[in-house]
């Protein structure tokens, strides 16, 4: 875990400029935000943005928590009306059964199975009754469908539907595809046009072969 911190430490500062002031970057983000957009309806939720790295979607959480102190920096100088929590997110500083809903994205997939596992705990202790936590990660069958081999942690980790079924203290609500298409390799000028078409291949039945899959956890 010191690896990922150090290494999103030393990125914190060029971090929203590398990662998202461009064609890719904001493709994502859209894909993103129209997910959140669909899932978090209810003003009056408690959200946390669980490893909220420069605060890109603290726009939607009531407070956030990062376990690199560069990042919460930056997120902080942003939004200085919230709390930002700085530590681990399978060690948590807030009280039981306090959280509506959890949102975390880009986050699991650089963790090893045991790791998600005890945060996923973590998590189903401070979320309330039948909370949610909303989270991304790369679809497994998409994966193996191209052959991907990961060279070392960073967005190592990969999941298929199945998988998250057997996860104990969650029931799956909801699975949503986003990135079907190979937006990368498309020219820059036309990806702001396929937008609602990889969306629609991405919640019909192949959305497990999108690159990405944000599930829907309620706690049982």
């Amino acid at each position: 875990m010191n690896e990922i911190v150090n290494y999103y430490d030393t990125l914190a500062s060029t971090y929203d400029e590398n990662r998202f002031n461009n064609t890719y970057g904001q493709f994502i983000d859209n894909q993103e935000r129209k997910i959140l957009n669909k899932l978090l309806t209810n003003k009056n939720e408690i959200i946390l943005d669980l490893a909220c790295g420069t605060g890109r979607l603290l726009n939607y959480a009531s407070l956030g928590v990062d376990a690199s102190r560069a990042m919460v920096e930056i997120s902080k100088a942003k939004f200085p009306e919230k709390t930002i929590l700085l530590c681990e997110a399978h060690q948590l500083k807030i009280e039981d059964n306090s959280i509506d809903t959890i949102i975390s994205f880009h986050f699991f997939m650089h963790l090893e199975e045991k790791k998600i596992d005890a945060i996923l705990e973590e998590c189903n202790r401070i979320l309330k009754k039948n909370g949610r936590i909303i989270f991304d990660i790369p679809s497994r069958k998409r994966r193996k469908l191209l052959g991907y081999k990961n060279k070392d942690w960073h967005g190592a980790k990969s999941f298929s539907i199945g998988d998250l079924k057997l996860k104990p203290n969650f029931k799956l609500k909801k699975t949503i595809g986003f990135l079907f298409l190979p937006i990368h390799r498309f020219p820059k000028f036309c990806r702001k046009f396929l937008i609602e078409l990889d969306s629609l291949l991405a919640v019909s039945f192949l959305k497990e072969y999108s690159s990405y899959l944000v599930i829907e956890f309620e706690k049982k």
